[in-house]
């Protein structure tokens, strides 16, 4: 969630939070928008920090993936910034590229390590400000994330299932009656099935929207990330209970 900060000066993330009437309980970090540009920890919401009224302070949560997250904010800072500097510019473009791969399944082992290398040098040799941002953004989140973050290069995961790409749904064979519901909220055609038959999701045709899971009255469809429930290649008969 985003909250506008209204003053500047010194202050903590424990009290902001409580201003703006929002509690850190289930939260896995924040992050203070340009100038401040930093994220921050649970264990460090009592530490002073430098604000600037008319920033941003946007919360995330456990369920939050923080690669989506760094993402957004990276491209926020792109698009505040008018710098055509090289680092800047360029630097900020393919740290873009780099993780907008990373967060719809094409990201590669090697990318981490250019992230690595490029941040530093962004942070600082960016004429920018915003440029400076960029890579301090990248580093920190690498070093506070990495263990999250990470899998979407080497693994092609999202352990928080926060990337829209990475998830996958399913029909669960022991729970679907064949009603049908999930097949009419479909408007992709992704579903298979008629009634009394146990409705099975094209994976091919499926864009992941989870309209099919808010259709269905069984709770029958779920959402899988690397572990994936076993389910009929196509239709079979309702078992009768």
């Amino acid at each position: 969630m985003d909250y506008v900060i209204a003053e500047s000066g010194t202050t903590t993330v424990s009290d902001l939070l409580a201003k703006l009437g929002d509690e850190t309980e289930g939260l896995k970090a924040v992050w203070v928008s340009y100038p401040t540009a930093c994220f921050v920890t649970p264990d460090h919401f009592g530490d002073e920090i430098e604000v600037s009224a008319e920033s941003t302070l946007r919360t995330y949560g456990t369920d939050d993936c923080m690669a989506s997250a760094l993402r957004t904010i990276v491209d926020e800072l792109r698009m505040a910034t008018e710098c055509t500097c090289t680092f800047g510019h360029e630097g900020g473009y393919q740290i873009s590229v780099i993780l907008a791969d990373a967060c719809t399944k094409r990201g590669k082992p090697t990318d981490v390590a250019l992230l690595r290398d490029l941040a530093p040098v962004m942070a600082s040799q960016a004429i920018c400000g915003e440029g400076k941002a960029i890579g301090r953004a990248v580093t920190q989140a690498l070093d506070l994330f990495g263990s999250e973050i990470e899998p979407h290069f080497a693994k092609r995961q999202c352990p928080t299932f926060g990337c829209d790409a990475f998830k996958t749904y399913h029909i669960l064979v022991s729970k679907c009656t064949g009603c049908g519901a999930c097949l009419k909220a479909c408007d992709d055609g992704a579903i298979l099935g008629k009634a009394k038959f146990v409705h099975v999701i094209d994976q091919r045709k499926c864009t992941q929207c989870g309209l099919c899971r808010e259709a269905c009255p069984e709770g029958a469809v779920v959402r899988a990330g690397a572990k994936k429930p076993k389910t009929p290649p196509k239709p079979i008969p309702v078992k009768r209970k």
